[in-house]
């Protein structure tokens, strides 16, 4: 290849990588009015949406970037990888359904409204068209589907789960669990429909309680713990390597607790099973539970046991104990008859 060719060649691949630097940047398209605003914040869309800000601002796509949680896990964003997806620029840009790239702005935005509305042409995207109000969005069947999830949430194959899943079948979407209808207020005092900007998942108990099913019953001299995935539209527990569900058991000789083994939470508890996703360097078989499936756990009774007491536990990190409440949630118990 010539010098001139190498030359105009590269002259035009730092043309290209300029144009999409100054489009990703500012979020304006070729289709963009010259007096239409440029949408950089969330606290833009505050002043109309004063509800949704309240919900997402302390959700934890608000605080995708400041969580505590999320800076120990990302060695304080030290693996920049993390930042595609906690700092993400606008998904409409890069691609529904194809992978983020962090943004250099508002930090502790996190998640940000930018991120999910901000349109390729630098307007707004949403679930209708309303030309008559401020941001003037447009409807976009992209920005309603899936894969406007799946962009970050298919990192550990979330989306992938909920296609495999009966959910998929039915139509049933991740907005109808993680962003339920909400009632909005106009104005003039009339009451619209909206999606709710809380976004529950791990850290919400009653959508925990949702997800997961607890069973236990004494069968020959068997004690049966079984866990089924009832209400995840995908794996149980799903997300992060390091989310984990299990299944304790105890058992009593009258009022006398009999002494686990020490793998369960706390003294006097035994760990029956285990549903996680082990990490890239760890061994160990992926135990999550698919949409809809059950895992039964046997244990052996002792001899004079009277009673069993079972227990079902999430935990936000598998090294945590059951005294830790910020980072493990008892989802349900039971006891269980063995006389």
């Amino acid at each position: 290849m010539s010098l001139t060719t190498r030359l105009a060649l590269a002259a035009g691949i730092v043309g290209a990588f300029a144009a999409g630097i100054v489009f990703l940047s500012s979020g304006t398209g070729a289709d963009r009015a010259a007096d239409a605003p440029l949408w950089e914040s969330s606290k833009q869309c505050q002043q109309c949406h004063q509800e949704a800000y309240d919900e997402w601002v302390t959700s934890h796509h608000g605080i995708a970037f400041t969580n505590p949680e999320v800076r120990a896990l990302s060695d304080d964003f030290r693996r920049e990888e993390c930042m595609d997806c906690h700092l993400p620029r606008p998904l409409a840009v890069t691609g529904f359904g194809k992978r983020t790239l962090p943004r250099r702005t508002h930090f502790d935005e996190g998640v940000s409204c930018i991120s999910c509305h901000l349109g390729e042409d630098g307007g707004i995207v949403a679930r209708n068209d309303r030309p008559e109000v401020p941001c003037k969005p447009m409807r976009s069947e992209a920005f309603l589907s899936v894969d406007a999830c799946m962009s970050c949430h298919n990192q550990h194959e979330t989306t992938d789960q909920w296609r495999a899943s009966h959910y998929a079948a039915q139509g049933i979407h991740c907005t109808n669990c993680h962003m339920p209808e909400a009632e909005r207020k106009r104005p003039d005092g009339t009451i619209r429909k909206g999606r709710s900007h809380v976004y529950p998942g791990a850290h919400d108990k009653t959508m925990l309680a949702k997800a997961g099913t607890l069973a236990a019953r004494k069968e020959g001299v068997e004690l049966v713990l079984e866990v089924t995935n009832s209400g995840a539209g995908h794996n149980f527990p799903t997300e992060e390597r390091h989310r984990a569900v299990d299944l304790e058991y105890r058992f009593f000789r009258g009022l006398d607790a009999i002494v686990g083994d020490g793998t369960g939470g706390a003294p006097g508890w035994s760990r029956a099973w285990r549903c996680r996703q082990p990490y890239r360097d760890e061994p160990g078989e992926n135990t999550q539970l698919p949409a809809g499936q059950s895992k039964e756990a046997r244990v052996p009774i002792p001899d004079g046991a009277t009673q069993a007491e079972v227990r079902m536990w999430y935990r936000l990190t598998p090294i945590c104990d059951d005294a830790d409440t910020a980072r493990s949630t008892l989802l349900d118990e039971r006891k269980v008859a063995l006389q």
